[in-house]
């Protein structure tokens, strides 16, 4: 058997490909050495939710939630988070703000920042980097805000990753890709049974690429992830994992907005005719970066309604930062329009750094299963105690960085960094408890009502060194997150639902991945607060193979935070944005040999209240109206020795804006994929695939005066194996 967990928060222990669905109990019976087979549901709506204070499936939880499973990770040879976030309609991503600090995985949800509300197997996964997903067992979107379950942040909603952990039985295997860019990667996935309820498990991951279509941006990575874990599938589970993962990264600021003649908007330069390989860092423009993680879990099943949890992580993440951000003033712009020499503006905000953070978390958490007379209960209630250490050193160039042409061409230029010009430290304290308790009035009907009580300190210390100005903080914030649902479950196929959810960012929440230059922060800002209402079903057909989902959401955020995108100071315009909308979707198994997953969101956004009179009315930057993604595979002849499973897909976005005046917009995004696999036998497996095969311009990485083109066209061939 495989699978086998005691309702871990975020994945279980023993998760695998197959099996059991994380969250189920089982007794103290011997189990002997088997291999790992079959797999979990295609429907994804039956599959555990991916956090541990969401008890239950996908499909029990009243609030949308996509989930992309590692099959779809294989099939579409998946190599970093944001790649995999492409299969979720309502998501883009953000180049980078802040000097530089949140350049990575920065992404927004619906619209609403997502910074620092990244999760992994149910802790946050602290600090901003590029991140990859060799250890990945599923990705998991929680739409809406979410603070009862997530914390503080998690404005839009929250970024779930499941990783691979030690089960039950033997696997090894093994990927090679490589094609064009050039691109060339390795995997390893190794585990092993070591004893009758003991497993260890290794991932390794060793890759050099370069983006098709963008000159001399590249990228070259490595990671090991070794875990062990003890007890599966007694009432008593330990595991230890731990993670080293380092890249050094072409940094890639993107390429600057510019209008036409008498329009007042704004677009990316490529648009006019400015090529898209055009690139305007220095050799010495990189994130060099380096994360190592542990992570310790316990659960132990006291009894036959109570089960105890205790999961700790330790992150330390080491990064060296530097890259180039250019802007076109009116008279670039001019110059540019009439073809005549142009020349860009470098401004100061790429200048060097070096960053050093460290974080630790734990949460206790206990899961009760009852009843009171007629009624049925499931409690769930914990603390979640949290700290993290930044401690920044800001550099200047020796010599100023020449005006570079708006065509690049500076890849070669070296500059010498000068000596230390500023520093910042800060110290972030969470102490948070949670209560959520599902009350059952009748089998069918339920009610839910959590809350979230979180205690935030911020200590800051911002220093100059030329004028040794010192800018020291001390904030301070205790929030309350509500959450209310109502669950109508006739048949255990359909679910019904009701909810209002809050979230609240207190000032200082993001400093890891937001700027905090000296006078950037302002502890006298007012938290976040944002207010989710939603509707929704979801619904299996054909024996629970496929599922259905939809909902009607609405999001309310008042006392907004945004970063001018030139100072990249961060400030608070007190406006108030709302986000309502359509989300539907599909996913699981059409028939046995053909299976689909695809998402549609309709969204109208819309600045409801601002200081700045004009920006009333105005859509609120980043949330296109239109997204949709589709993947599907159908699967000939499996089993047979001519055999193919063929897939393909889409991924599209609407334009959208790229700050508050609607004055600056990225063009629509449509790219086509699609993937051909043969097994040659039962080990060897040869795979196919194809991105963006019309080499359509698209910008997947926005910010509010520039954008990143994406790659262009681009092919890969995998050769898999699997013992």
């Amino acid at each position: 058997m495989a699978g086998i967990a005691l309702g871990l928060p975020g994945a279980a222990l023993a998760q695998g490909s197959a099996g059991t669905a994380p969250g189920t109990v089982l007794g103290t019976t011997s189990l002997p050495a088997v291999d790992v087979q079959g797999s979990a549901p295609a429907n994804t709506l039956q599959r555990q939710a991916p956090v541990g204070r969401l008890q239950g499936t996908v499909q029990d939880t009243p609030q949308t939630i996509n989930v992309v499973p590692r099959e779809i990770l294989e099939q579409q040879n998946v190599t970093t988070l944001e790649q995999a976030l492409r299969n979720v309609p309502g998501i883009t991503a953000s180049i980078g703000e802040g000097n530089g600090g949140v350049n990575g995985d920065q992404f927004r949800i619906r619209g609403f920042a997502a910074q620092n509300d990244i999760y992994v197997d149910g802790l946050r996964d602290f600090g901003a980097y590029t991140r990859d997903a060799f250890t990945y067992e599923d990705v998991s979107v929680i739409k809406g805000p979410s603070g009862f379950a997530l914390g503080t942040g998690s404005v839009g909603g929250g970024v779930a990753v499941n990783t691979r952990l030690p089960q039950l039985g033997n696997s090894y295997g093994m990927t090679a890709t490589g094609g064009m860019g050039p691109f060339a990667r390795g995997t390893l996935d190794i585990n092993q049974q070591i004893g009758e309820t003991s497993a260890i498990r290794l991932n390794m991951m060793g890759q050099y690429s370069s983006v098709v279509g963008r000159s001399d941006v590249d990228s070259r990575r490595f990671g090991i992830a070794p875990s062990i874990a003890f007890g599966l599938g007694t009432d008593t589970t330990v595991s230890l994992h731990y993670q080293h993962y380092q890249y050094n990264n072409t940094t890639d600021a993107g390429i600057p907005l510019v209008a036409t003649p008498g329009s007042s908007i704004t677009r990316p330069a490529t648009e006019f005719g400015l090529p898209r390989g055009t690139w305007y860092g220095t050799d010495t423009d990189r994130d060099k970066t380096t994360v190592d993680m542990l992570t310790a879990r316990v659960s132990h099943k006291a009894n036959d309604w109570l089960t105890l949890s205790n999961d700790t992580r330790l992150s330390i993440i080491d990064r060296d930062f530097a890259y180039s951000v250019v802007s076109c003033d009116a008279t670039c712009i001019g110059n540019f329009r009439g073809r005549r020499p142009a020349s860009v503006t470098v401004s100061g905000a790429g200048a060097p750094y070096h960053q050093e953070s460290w974080a630790i978390q734990n949460v206790a958490q206990a899961t009760a299963r009852f009843t009171t007379g007629a009624f049925r209960h499931e409690l769930v209630g914990g603390i979640d105690v949290s700290y993290e250490n930044i401690d920044r050193t800001g550099y200047s160039y020796l010599t100023a960085r020449p005006t570079a042409s708006i065509f690049g061409g500076d890849g070669d230029l070296s500059l010498a960094r000068g000596a230390a010009s500023n520093t910042r430290e800060t110290g972030i304290t969470t102490y948070a408890a949670f209560l959520n308790e599902r009350l059952w009035l009748t089998p069918e009907l339920s009610l839910i009502g959590g809350v979230r009580i979180s205690r935030y300190e911020v200590d800051h210390e911002a220093v100059t060194l030329a004028t040794n100005a010192r800018t020291d903080i001390d904030a301070k914030n205790t929030v309350v997150d509500p959450r209310a649902s109502i669950v109508w479950q006739p048949t255990p196929t359909q679910t019904y639902y009701g909810t209002y959810s809050t979230s609240t960012t207190p000032p200082g929440a993001l400093f890891t991945t937001q700027n905090s230059t000296v006078g950037a922060f302002r502890n006298d800002l007012d938290p976040e607060r944002n207010t989710l209402w939603e509707l929704g079903a979801k619904v299996g057909f054909f024996d629970n193979r496929l599922g259905l989902y939809g909902s009607l959401f609405r999001i309310e955020k008042s006392n907004a935070n945004a970063v001018d995108p030139v100072s990249n100071v961060a400030f608070q315009t007190s406006d108030e944005q709302r986000n309502q909308g359509v989300e539907i979707g599909i996913t699981g198994q059409i028939t046995p040999a053909w299976n689909i997953i695809a998402n549609y969101t309709w969204m109208d956004s819309e600045t409801r209240k601002s200081t700045t009179a004009a920006n009333v009315g105005k859509r609120v930057q980043y949330v296109p109206e239109n997204a949709a993604a589709v993947w599907t595979t159908y699967e000939i002849n499996k089993g047979q020795p001519w055999n193919l499973t063929v897939g393909g897909g889409i991924t599209w976005r609407d334009q959208v804006f790229l700050n508050a005046a609607n004055t600056a917009e990225a063009p629509s995004n449509f790219s086509v994929d699609a993937m051909i696999s043969h097994r040659i036998n039962d080990r060897l497996r040869v795979q196919v695939n194809g991105y963006n095969l019309g080499d359509a311009l698209n910008y997947d990485a926005v910010f509010g005066s520039r954008v990143i083109p994406s790659a262009g066209r681009t092919v890969l061939f995998t050769v898999a194996a699997d013992f």
